[in-house]
This record gives C-alpha cells, sequence and structure tokens, in this order.
C-alpha cells in the first residue's frame, strides 16, 4: 500500500482545484463569446481589432460579471490585472523560471472578473489567469493559461499539435518545464490529457 506524504496530498489538491478552475474559466470564455457572436455577428468582422481594449470594453467583458477593467498595458512589467505598484520586476514566469516578456506586453487589455479571474487580450491572443495576478504562483501552466481566437472559436495555444510535441522538453512553448517558454501550451495539454496535470 503506497502512503502519500501531506506536501504529495496538497500538490494533487493544487492540480485538481486548478484544473477545475481552468476549465470553468474556458466554459465561461467560450459562452461570452457566442453571446457577443449573437449580438455584434463573426469575431472577425468586430471593428476595433487593433485596439485591444476596445474589444474588452464593448465585446468581451460585457458578457462576463466584472470587477474591474484595465487600461491597455504599456509594457511587459504589468501586464495585466495590475494592481500592485512596480516592483521593478516582470509579473509572470514560464515554466522554466524565466520572465515573460512576450507575448503579454505592451498592448494587453484586461479585466477581472468577480470571482477572481483574470483574462487579457492582445489582439488574438487571450491570456487567462485563473487565480488573478496579484495571487501566486503566477506562472504558465499553473496559473496562467493560453488561447487563440481562431475563426469563431476560442482553442488553447497548440491545439493542434501532436501530444508528442505538447510535452517535448525540445519545442519552444512545449508544456515542460525544461522547454523554452516552457508552459505556453499547457492547457491544451491538460486538455488533451483529459483535464489533469502530470507534468509537475
Amino acid at each position: 500500500m503506497v502512503s502519500l506524504t501531506l506536501p504529495s496530498i496538497i500538490n494533487k489538491y493544487q492540480k485538481q482545484e486548478s484544473c477545475i478552475r481552468l476549465k470553468r474559466a474556458y466554459n465561461l470564455l467560450n459562452q461570452s463569446f457566442l453571446s457577443a457572436i449573437a449580438k455584434h455577428g463573426n469575431i472577425d468582422e468586430w471593428p476595433d481589432w487593433e485596439y485591444s481594449e476596445k474589444i474588452v470594453r464593448n465585446y468581451i467583458a460585457p458578457e462576463f460579471k466584472v470587477n474591474k477593467i484595465y487600461p491597455t498595458s504599456e509594457n511587459f512589467f504589468k501586464g495585466m490585472c495590475w494592481n500592485r505598484g512596480f516592483h521593478g520586476a516582470n509579473q509572470y514566469n514560464w515554466l522554466t523560471g524565466v520572465y515573460i516578456s512576450s507575448p503579454i506586453s505592451a498592448g494587453t487589455s484586461s479585466f477581472m472578473t468577480v470571482d477572481g479571474i483574470c483574462i487579457g487580450l492582445r489582439g488574438h491572443e487571450i491570456y487567462i489567469d485563473i487565480n488573478g495576478s496579484d495571487k501566486g504562483p503566477n506562472v504558465a501552466g499553473k496559473d496562467l493559461f493560453f488561447f487563440l481566437i481562431s475563426g469563431n472559436a476560442i482553442k488553447p495555444y497548440g491545439y493542434n499539435w501532436s501530444q508528442d510535441d505538447l510535452s517535448s522538453p525540445a519545442k519552444s512553448g512545449a508544456c515542460n518545464q525544461r522547454a523554452r517558454s516552457g508552459g505556453y501550451a499547457c492547457a491544451a495539454r491538460i486538455i488533451n490529457e483529459n483535464w489533469q496535470i502530470n507534468y509537475y
């Protein structure tokens, strides 16, 4: 019989909780876009795509219960839902521990839902921090996840990758702690692996 230590039990619970929160956020995001499409037509026909804040304010945020809408970021030090003062350090890390300076960078507009989910938009890329930027760990693949707007659908970054690519340490952006920009494709890996976290 295998006995689990308290840290391993906590880690397992945290992973399960992250999957639950991610699934809920992803479902909410999809529902909000379907509602916005019903009101405003196909996504690619929405005007003002060069201004992320206008898309957030006029099309996406109205479909959520929103706590706060944040102005478009000016740099990668405060990419989205930033409430704290400037500390001279980047907001998020990749799984490798390297600071994320791109894609979350200048030009990201964001909002916080009433239940603490931070959603950022830059062009046709969407970033979801499932517990808000003021709570840790602020790491790609742990509480930060990446999505793309493709046609009228929201898809996880890496949705069209093979399972091997999603987990490969040799592929940039893969959901692997040794990959360059590791964590970019973690939402896709979690979904492909039946809403489980198997990489840390």
